[in-house]
């Protein structure tokens, strides 16, 4: 049982577990200390000594921090004597000395720190009647960030938060004494990609956002608690709304997801809400041209065409692709109209059924943070999940876990102690094969033999560390190091991402990742981290061609027999096509219609886009006229998500609230809106009425949402994981269990025909996604824009050096599939064999070079 103990403050007694500060047992009894270096997010420091109270001792009454000062037995403490209340006035006067008093037209004024201190603790009048020392003001010290110098109160606490959290001390103190200032270091910037929480933790307004920057007045918002749609984490954000614009964006508390830290993605891209590239208004193709409609010539067109094409050539000959960024409620109902309606399982979305992703994601988010070892395969959380690499970073620095990196290019995390499997892109299943068999003899070694190593030796006994490290380029060493450390970790967990999942080559991946899980102990040491905001929801609610909502399959004659019953339609049952096999199907001619909604396939590749142009009818559900949009039949103009109620399921399955924030701009509507006036339009629905002509109609049930509550509730009565939420989630969000569904991961024999270079084609493609990728969202939104990283092909300088490329320099990127061309340029964590292309490189889609696994062999030309 926990020590604690017992003390006195202000005369009340209170008990509290021992190495406890006295400002968090004053605060257990509603005493209020006021604060201003002290955060409870860093370590304590008692620079400002604000928070000051007087303690008891053996030789008189002390002056002590309530911030740094632990609780003691028998401790006496007095935060409301005269002393105490003279210290507080002499601080603030002291602060306010050369503090400038613009609080009318500072970003802070209504909820700044110092003003309610010196409100609540401070002398009305003051005595100081020299000049103040002026200092640098709106200075920007990054793209996002401006710093005024004259108000900063030295807290330190953008210091702290960036040297114990980010491991990025990009800040420093110049100066002494009343000259003291807070700047960047010379010649140094904030690259810190979460480096907007300074501006959060700043107590005043030192630190303010430059693109909310004279935006807003604290007390003129409203206030709407969310989450950030940006990756599959799900942090939880406030979204800040005057006049139906969005004016800001903060980060909200959530102990079980992101603390209270944002990404700078998440706090500054939501410009592109109000772009005046919004399609706001429905679109039809009239003599070629895309002309603006009203919503009930759009949608009967789109219901009519459809309907008579899936009826004419059947229904699976009309595809659907949803997207991950989506709500569970639209996404939901998208399947259910193919299903019924359209009667087709061609439904599924980018990253959706051609990866061989785990049902359940990853574990949780807590058990990541408290791993021993964590081996991350295919991912790069700094480039993708910014505030997840916080807590890998703080893993490594607090609690001493080690990470095992498998990753063809560097990454942030190789700054710490940890293997490094710096294997050839396209030769995974042999690293992995033999990383399983390394981990064996590490255990035979120690006399933890096991029937399941027996299998595995049996099985993979070709993969001698020699052998690996011939095909793959990882040390002997390194991979003994990695085997050792997984076998040694008390709370291992791995975790791989899309990269490495795509296509056949992916599910040889996951199988032979299966194997360490189960040489680990189980299933709950594997987890596939997704990158979009939805991923895991959008499989949950059944937006596969082979799956129906809640994981059932299309064959289970109990689920379709309960789905029949809750929609009122017979439901499709014949398999359908995956998001590259509609758009293959379409280019070969057997897909006539397709209807998508909030993804762009024709901006991925050439072959996308021609395939698209070959079809019959095209209908676009989105915010943008993206690529897609352009060559489409009808579009019908989407909200973004802070215009629409509904729910997202992270990457641990929780289920979280994202409410309307926003009125629907011109007139957008909600995807969910969309898609039942959709199928309320759909040719033999019921009148609402049921009658027509005095007798009773058959057809179509109309569908009969007024919210996305009654969505959700269906969706609960549907996907069994789902069962018992409540229509109204917590904010916390409620995560579902990984036992609700069977785990695919087993022990079992991998082997895969891993190609090999060619001297047409001598360089491996390594092909991946960036979170700050410069799409969309990064170039509707004003003042990120150079947060982005710009189109490139990443090369090392050794492999530039020989092929006579200098840096900047325009090339041809070609593989067998297709060419594009980008400027070099240069990076020390590749290998010499290994090129790197981003995704979502604006006019250099790099899956115009990809195979259906989502790898190739390249050459560089000039």
């Amino acid at each position: 049982m926990a020590k604690t103990v017992t003390l006195t403050i202000d005369g009340k007694q209170v008990t509290v577990p021992a190495g406890t500060l006295v400002l968090k047992a004053a605060k257990k009894l509603g005493i209020e200390i006021p604060v201003f270096c002290y955060h409870p997010k860093l370590d304590p420091l008692g620079a400002c000594r604000m928070c000051m109270v007087e303690v008891e001792t053996p030789r008189g009454n002390r002056m002590m921090t309530a911030c740094t000062t632990v609780v003691a037995d028998g401790m006496v403490v007095h935060t409301d004597t005269e002393k105490v209340a003279d210290f507080r006035k002499a601080n603030l006067a002291f602060l306010l000395t050369n503090h400038p008093l613009d609080c009318p037209i500072c970003d802070k004024g209504g909820e700044c720190v110092l003003q309610d201190n010196v409100y609540k603790y401070g002398d009305p009048h003051s005595q100081y009647v020299e000049p103040k020392h002026h200092k640098e003001k709106h200075k920007p010290i990054s793209p996002t960030i401006i710093l005024d110098q004259e108000r900063c109160i030295l807290c330190w606490r953008c210091l702290r938060y960036l040297d114990e959290w980010e491991d990025k001390p990009q800040l420093g103190r110049f100066q002494r004494g009343s000259n003291t200032v807070i700047d960047i270091y010379p010649d140094e910037g904030l690259t810190a990609k979460t480096s907007g929480n300074i501006i959060d933790l700043c107590p005043v307004g030192a630190l303010t956002s430059r693109v909310s920057r004279f935006h807003y007045r604290p007390w003129e918002l409203e206030s709407t608690p969310s989450i950030c749609t940006h990756c599959s984490l799900g942090c939880n954000l406030r979204i800040d709304v005057r006049t139906n614009e969005v004016r800001r964006v903060v980060g909200r508390d959530n102990e079980l997801v992101n603390e209270q830290w944002l990404c700078d993605k998440g706090r500054f891209a939501f410009r592109y809400v109000h772009s005046p590239e919004r399609v706001l208004t429905p679109l039809v193709r009239k003599d070629g041209r895309l002309e603006p409609a009203t919503w009930d010539e759009a949608l009967t067109l789109v219901a009519e065409r459809l309907d008579a094409i899936a009826k004419e050539k059947g229904g699976k000959a009309v595809g659907g692709i949803g997207s991950a960024k989506l709500s569970n409620e639209a996404n939901y109902l998208f399947q259910r109209l193919f299903r019924t309606l359209v009667r087709s399982n061609n439904i599924d979305y980018r990253d959706g059924a051609d990866v061989a992703a785990l049902p359940t994601g990853i574990p949780s988010i807590k058990s990541a943070r408290q791993a021993d070892v964590v081996m991350l395969v295919g991912l790069d959380p700094d480039e993708q999940m910014p505030v997840f690499n916080l807590f890998m970073k703080r893993g490594v620095r607090r609690n001493n876990a080690t990470l095992i990196l498998a990753n063809p290019r560097k990454t942030e995390l190789n700054r710490y102690n940890g293997p490094w499997l710096q294997y050839r892109p396209g030769t995974e299943v042999t690293l992995l094969n033999g990383l399983a068999m390394a981990m064996v003899a590490e255990m035979e070694k120690s006399g933890q033999g096991s029937k399941q190593g027996a299998r595995v030796r049996e099985w993979m006994s070709g993969y001698t560390p020699e052998k690996v490290a011939d095909a793959t380029g990882v040390s002997v060493e390194a991979l003994k190091a990695a085997a050792r450390a997984l076998v040694e970790a008390q709370k291992p967990l791995v975790l791989y991402g899309p990269q490495v999942a795509r296509g056949e080559r992916g599910k040889s991946v996951a199988a032979a990742l299966g194997n360490i899980a189960m040489l680990l102990g189980g299933p709950e040491h594997l987890g596939y981290m997704g990158l979009d905001a939805n991923f895991q929801g959008a499989r949950d609610v059944g937006l596969t061609p082979n799956m129906l909502p809640g994981y059932r399959p299309l064959d289970d004659a109990d689920a379709r027999r309960r789905l029949k019953q809750l929609w009122g339609e017979d439901v499709a049952d014949e398999p359908g096509l995956t998001y590259d096999g509609m758009l293959k199907a379409a280019a070969e001619g057997s897909i006539a219609a397709m209807y998508v909604m909030g993804s762009d396939p024709a901006s991925e590749k050439p072959a996308f886009k021609e395939a698209l142009e070959k079809l019959d009818f095209l209908v676009v559900q989105d915010m943008l006229l993206t690529e897609t949009a352009k060559l489409a039949d009808v579009v019908l103009p989407a909200s973004s998500y802070m215009e629409s109620s509904g729910t997202f399921t992270n990457v641990e399955r929780r289920v979280q609230m994202a409410p309307a924030a926003l009125k629907p701009l011109g007139s957008s509507l909600p995807d969910w809106e969309i898609l039942k006036a959709l199928a309320n339009r759909w040719p033999g629905v019921e009148e609402s009425s049921g009658k027509k002509k005095g007798k009773k109609q058959k057809g179509h049930k109309p569908w009969r949402y007024n919210h996305t509550n009654d969505i959700f509730v269906e969706i609960t009565k549907v996907v069994p994981m789902y069962a018992g939420f409540d229509r109204e989630i917590t904010l916390e969000g409620v995560q579902w269990s990984a036992r609700a569904v069977e785990s695919p991961v087993k022990l079992q024999p991998v082997e895969f025909d891993e190609p090999q270079p060619t001297e047409e084609f001598p360089l491996r493609l390594l092909a991946d996604h960036l979170l700050y990728d410069g799409g969309s969202m990064f170039r509707l939104s004003e003042g990120v824009e150079e947060l982005a990283v710009k189109p490139s092909v990443f090369v090392s300088p050794k492999l530039a050096s020989s092929l006579g490329l200098e840096e900047g320099e325009k090339v041809n990127v070609v593989s067998p599939n297709g060419r594009i061309t980008l400027p070099v340029a240069f990076d020390d964590g590749l290998r010499e064999d290994t090129v790197f292309v981003p995704y979502s490189m604006e006019g250099a889609p790099v899956e115009a070079l990809l195979d259906g696994d989502g790898f190739a062999f390249v050459r560089l030309e000039k």
